[in-house]
């Protein structure tokens, strides 16, 4: 059995190797809900026949595997361009479940209102918290990996939709 300081050691090169905070940010988020990596996690795994990336295997950003043995593929994501958007629509549309882990945009999981008794930054930090208990209770067995699939293609399309009505809008102050 691998004791504390063992298992802290261990988990310290691990978190060395991730390529940027972000990531590193993730594993400790998901380590502090007592996930464990490579039993529960895995960040940069590649998988084929994802047709856009030209019969090249796609990286996908993070897996997760759940108690019954489910996979999640996670894309992690910050700003989000219209490639990004294209991309995402694809691979929530494939039979794998892919969940969008979005870190930057303040409308992500609901609009943000600005008369609320909330800041944006709290916001961004509430919604990091939904979205790693979503994770876990993926991996606990509490939600189904197609769920998360759902979820995250309701997100994208009301995040659309949102960003519509602030074109449309932009369009008006001309």
């Amino acid at each position: 059995m691998v004791n504390k300081v063992e298992h802290h050691v261990s988990n310290q090169k691990q978190i060395d190797k991730l390529k940027n905070i972000t990531e590193k940010s993730i594993y400790i988020a998901l380590e502090e809900k007592g996930l464990i990596f490579n039993d529960n996690f895995a960040f940069h795994q590649k998988i084929d026949n994802i047709l856009f990336n030209e019969r090249k295997k796609h990286d996908v950003d993070l897996v997760l595997t759940s108690r019954n043995g489910d996979r999640l593929y996670v894309e992690i994501k910050g700003q989000m361009t219209y490639l990004e958007v294209n991309k995402l629509k694809y691979l929530l549309g494939l039979r794998r479940n892919f969940y969008i882990l979005q870190l930057t945009e303040i409308d992500w999981i609901q609009p943000y209102d600005a008369n609320g008794n909330i800041s944006k930054f709290q916001k961004s930090k509430d919604d990091f918290q939904t979205q790693i208990n979503e994770l876990v209770g993926f991996v606990n067995g509490g939600v189904t990996g197609e769920h998360l699939k759902q979820k995250s293609k309701e997100r994208l399309e009301n995040w659309i939709n949102y960003r519509a009505t602030d074109i449309d809008r932009w369009k008006s102050l001309r």
